[in-house]
């Protein structure tokens, strides 16, 4: 809302006030210089006592037209009045509100820009201004130009006039349509803390919290707009599809159970509650959901890769493979690239490498030109098939397949992409083929000198190979190029940790930490460190101050969970966190054997089997998994088998304190068999 400027009227004195003053509208407190916008005040004229005080007769007469609704015979006294007195402010403004009515843009804009020019330090000049040039950003096509515009005359009313609070509605809708999420947020902030938010700014904020991955505070922008909207299905959808990524599964599938118990014939929430029943793990609800649809209409897509889901995390992953291939049948690669990926990485689980790679392959057919070559618009498609071929080849111990995919990337993808040398080094280095990593880094370096990434590969191989000063040195010359010196002093608390050097690593994160600290990945990085150190109070609290900062950081969330695990605390909640990152990214190897962890160390055996299972299929050749299932099947009395996974990780793991360790369960072993 608008403060009026307290108006006088001096009509019986000799000296007659200007009727800009009589009848402007702002605050009386000092006001900011603000610049012009775009239009020149009228050259001033030498405006009579008589012509003023008919001016205002004029104006009071069209104030009195409006109030009979009568805006035609408004709009001629009001143009009288600028014929008397040019000068008049008031009179455009009121012009300009009723042109931006009528929908006459044009003419609202040129007396918007003239009151402005008038008088730059009324906040209603600005108002208008902002107002018009909002309606002609969001036309047929957003005219970006007009938006930043606007943008710029309400903040100027947001600062002339402290009271106004509808400008952050426009402000906030501005921003979103230009982008710029955190200026929007800061906007809607203004209003939900003013208790002056409606339904649209808690749902726009709900969805822009979302897309920053901060889930909790969408979950509770979301939880006002559908008590706003009277529990409307469709916010009450956006509520679920927040708790679910918040981890808050449990409540996510109690919304979408009211909703469909509500709207039995709506498909979508059906759908959804499927989908939240699933990552609930309550898998046979969620099969029912879906084959009730499938009875209607057998090959419903959506409908068959949720059952393809759910078959395939409860284990019956031929089932999937079926169900995936039913859905894809008849259907536009194109528009199935999900469906595609999730049959290769079904088929990858499974061990199926060749088939794999063919659904892969058909989608790649799909993002690629007939040449080979991906246009810009399909490159990030392009990559992550790659990236998916090379992951199965190696998955399958096929290195010399993975090295071809890598040698393609270079050719499909082109001179300026460093992803085939980033995973050709990352594959050698898991590999434990640290010198042949370390060749591929420094030729990555000379053909990419810019690109620091392939120096931090660098020093983090020459630690490797026990060359922990010429790392330091590297990443001192990258030092002495870059303003980034927080990232330089992470990067060495890497490399020293990676060698054991904990009280330099530690020294070193900490700087790190004082150059930003609110940077996740410093915070994160000093907490691992500082758990290795043993220093676990601090540790947490670390991660609790990222998560604090980033409510839904899923590796704050798995780190937490699984260091509780490791020290048997507070199991109960160590399973929400891991849970909450496992369903922000539920193919993420090393959340899902962490939720495996927690589950083995609540004695939950059965679980802990599944999810170290799953997280193998996406991740066979790393150590710690094999070892964590081999722990698992110990306990579940199966010491073969157990043997069986801590021969692989010995044969995988890189570290000599993982290898000591792995050597002595594998003693304990033989030994429990010989008894």
């Amino acid at each position: 809302m608008l403060v009026a400027r307290p108006a006088t009227l001096l009509l019986s004195c000799c000296l007659v006030t200007s009727f800009l003053a009589i009848t402007a509208f702002s605050q009386q407190s000092p006001k900011p210089r603000v610049e012009k916008l775009q239009a020149a005040a009228p050259s001033p004229a030498k405006v009579s006592r008589e012509q003023r005080i008919q001016a205002y007769e004029k104006f009071l007469q069209a104030r009195r037209y409006l109030a009979q609704a009568d805006p035609l015979n408004a709009i001629a006294a009001l143009k009288e009045v600028l014929v008397l007195d040019p000068t008049a402010a008031a009179a455009h403004v009121e012009l300009g509100n009723l042109y931006l009515e009528g929908r006459n843009l044009r003419d609202a804009e040129y007396h918007a820009r003239q009151a402005v020019a008038l008088d730059p330090e009324d906040a209603m000049t600005h108002w208008l201004l902002g107002r018009v040039l909002f309606s002609q950003s969001v036309g047929a096509v957003f005219d970006r130009e007009k938006a930043r515009e606007a943008v710029t005359a309400f903040e100027t009313v947001a600062k002339l006039d402290t009271l106004n609070l509808d400008v952050y509605r426009l402000l906030g809708r501005l921003y979103r349509n230009l982008n710029d999420t955190d200026n929007a947020l800061s906007a809607y902030a203004k209003l939900i803390g003013a208790n002056q938010a409606g339904l649209e700014e808690f749902s726009a904020a709900a969805e822009l919290y979302f897309r920053k991955r901060r889930y909790r505070d969408a979950a509770n922008m979301a939880r006002q707009a559908y008590i706003l909207s009277g529990e409307n299905p469709q916010w009450g959808y956006q509520l679920s599809q927040a708790l679910l990524y918040a981890g808050q599964t449990a409540e996510a599938i109690e919304v979408l159970k009211g909703l469909v118990e509500e709207n039995g014939n709506n498909l979508q929430l059906i759908l959804s509650y499927a989908e939240a029943l699933m990552r609930g793990g309550r898998y046979a609800e969620a099969e029912r959901q879906v084959q009730h649809i499938l009875a209607e209409r057998p090959n419903h897509l959506e409908a068959l890769s949720i059952l393809a889901q759910v078959q395939r995390r409860s284990g019956r992953r031929e089932e999937a493979v079926k169900t995936l291939r039913q859905a894809l049948t008849g259907q536009d690669v194109t528009e199935t690239l999900a469906q595609q990926y999730a049959l290769a990485e079904t088929l990858v689980e499974l061990g199926r490498t060749d088939e794999a790679v063919a659904a892969y392959e058909a989608a790649l057919r799909s993002v690629s030109n007939p040449d080979n070559s991906v246009s810009e618009s399909q490159r990030e498609r392009a990559e992550l098939i790659l990236m998916r071929i090379a992951a199965a080849y190696k998955a399958a111990g096929k290195l010399d397949q993975e090295l071809a995919t890598y040698d393609r990337m270079r050719r499909m993808l082109g001179s300026e992409s460093t992803l085939a040398e980033i995973l050709l080094i990352e594959s050698l280095r898991n590999e434990g083929k640290h010198e042949e990593a370390l060749k591929a880094a420094r030729a990555a370096r000379q053909r990419f000198p810019r690109e620091r990434q392939f120096v931090y590969l660098e020093a983090q191989l020459l630690s490797r190979l026990g060359q922990v000063d010429q790392a330091l040195k590297e990443l001192s010359k990258v030092a002495e190029e870059t303003d980034d010196l927080g990232e330089i002093a992470q990067m060495k608390a890497i490399v020293l940790s990676d060698a054991n050097r904990f009280e330099d690593a530690e020294r070193l994160a900490r700087q790190a930490v004082r150059y930003d600290e609110k940077n996740i990945a410093y915070l994160v990085t000093l907490s691992s460190i500082l758990e290795r150190r043993k220093q676990y109070a601090e540790s947490e609290q670390l991660l609790r101050t990222a998560l604090a900062l980033d409510p839904d950081n899923p590796t704050a969330l798995n780190n937490l969970g699984y260091f509780l695990a490791e020290r048997n605390e507070r199991l109960d909640e160590a399973l929400t966190l891991v849970q909450r990152a496992v369903n922000i990214e539920p193919t993420n190897s090393s959340f899902l054997d962490s939720l495996g962890w927690v589950y083995f160390k609540q004695n939950r055996l059965d679980l802990a089997r599944h999810y170290i299972e799953q997280a193998l299929s996406y991740d066979r050749r790393n150590a710690t998994l094999n070892d964590h299932m081999g722990d698992v099947l110990e306990r579940l009395g199966d010491l073969e088998g157990a043997r069986r996974y801590w021969r692989i990780a010995r044969s995988l793991s890189t570290d000599p304190e993982e290898i000591n360790r792995i050597e002595a369960k594998l003693q304990r072993g033989q030994t429990a068999e010989t008894q």
